[in-house]
């Protein structure tokens, strides 16, 4: 376990930092820009400068469990046809 990521669980956390995302979903950095840019994931709910950006432990966590029902709930009807 990497000893930088708060050891606390997760049931705790009300906030992900990206390499908590990273190490969770075993996605890469980019992958998860690239979908944040076509609303397919869930976009930070704190960013205050380019070094502290934080997730939603609600949203990130619903999105592993299920990421394409979290894109049709996130994604208006006339978008979702696409």
């Amino acid at each position: 376990m990497d000893p930088t990521l708060p050891t606390e669980p997760v049931s705790n956390r009300t906030l992900y930092a990206l390499p908590e995302i990273l190490q969770r979903g075993s996605i890469s950095k980019s992958y998860i820009y690239s979908l944040i840019s076509k609303n397919r994931f869930p976009k930070p709910s704190v960013v205050l400068g380019c070094r502290f950006t934080r997730w939603s432990a609600t949203e990130v966590e619903a999105w592993l469990t299920d990421p394409q029902g979290w894109i049709k709930q996130h994604t208006p009807n006339d978008e979702a046809s696409r």
